[in-house]
């Protein structure tokens, strides 16, 4: 992964932010507006508590520094079969947090995953399904839903995915930017996806973390094993004229006298409490779990629809 640590900049990138990043509504749950959605049927603020061996990873605190995988070994310890030494937990070393998380997904398909990550951006009453306690916005920086020629991947890939969201308790405004797995050498098989993206600021040109989902079949359906690498921060080099490179003048010009691309993790350790570890652990783990919950239902009713 260590060619993508300077982030290619994509269309998304340079197109406008939505418009409803200023001026929608911020809250959680489903209003008299989302309650007329078609897909409304499917929230259900009534969520599944994490499985048990979650719960005591995160009362087990940090997990030994040995299990940290680094950026750069992803692809291999994805690629194993079996399992890895730490598939429920979060480690730190040198500056940065390993979070990793396992979860089981009886009747759900990788197709249905690839469908949601190009469906659900385009309205924050979508995004609210996957976890009703801590998601609150959600917009896209190209909508390519009326573009009925692509395939789900290709509504997601390259674009920019803008999200507000409840993490640990504080709220993050995070940019979620989706590349193509290939890029760093996990390969597809059948019945097998990734997704894969590099998370930052929805208010800087710059990016923090990593995210991979890996959902492989199993008997009963499929699980996903996510991994996360926080706090590796890089400038991102946006278009001139785009908004975000407006808003990150500032940060642009002290990176260029200082001959920065790849600042300092103090940078964004402020922006990343202590319980990031932990609190990812809980997050990733809950909405994976309602999501799949309810995805075979929502697949069936809406694949195909913009």
């Amino acid at each position: 992964m260590t060619t993508l640590r300077r982030y290619r900049v994509t269309a998304a990138d340079a197109a406008a932010m939505p418009a409803a990043l200023a001026t929608e509504a911020r809250y959680l749950g489903y209003r008299a507006d989302d309650l007329a959605k078609p897909y409304a049927s499917f929230f259900r603020p009534d969520m599944l508590p994490v499985p048990e061996r979650v719960a005591e990873a995160i009362v087990a605190g940090m997990a030994p520094t040995e299990y940290h995988v680094d950026l750069n070994s992803f692809a291999d310890e994805l690629s194993k079969p079996g399992y890895s030494s730490l598939e429920d937990g979060w480690t730190r070393r040198g500056g940065t947090t390993y979070v990793a998380v396992r979860t089981e997904m009886p009747g759900v398909t990788a197709q249905m995953w690839e469908w949601w990550f190009g469906w659900h951006s385009t309205e924050s009453a979508r995004y609210k399904l996957w976890y009703p306690d801590a998601h609150q916005f959600a917009g896209v920086g190209e909508d390519r839903s009326a573009d009925r020629g692509l395939t789900d991947r290709q509504r997601y890939i390259d674009n920019v995915s803008y999200v507000d969201e409840y993490i640990g308790g504080r709220l993050q405004k995070l940019a979620i930017r989706f590349f193509d797995p290939q890029r760093v050498g996990l390969a597809d098989r059948p019945g097998w996806t990734h997704i894969c993206a590099r998370v930052g600021f929805n208010h800087l040109p710059l990016v923090f973390g990593w995210l991979v989902h890996q959902v492989r079949p199993t008997e009963s359906g499929s699980e996903m094993r996510s991994r996360f690498c926080l706090n590796d921060p890089a400038i991102v080099r946006l278009p001139r004229g785009s908004q975000l490179a407006h808003r990150g003048t500032g940060l642009l010009s002290a990176a260029a006298r200082l001959g920065l691309e790849s600042p300092s993790p103090r940078l964004t350790r402020r922006a990343l409490p202590d319980s990031i570890g932990g609190d990812m652990v809980y997050h990733c783990s809950k909405e994976m779990n309602h999501l799949a919950s309810l995805l075979p239902e929502l697949h069936a009713a809406f694949a195909g629809t913009p």
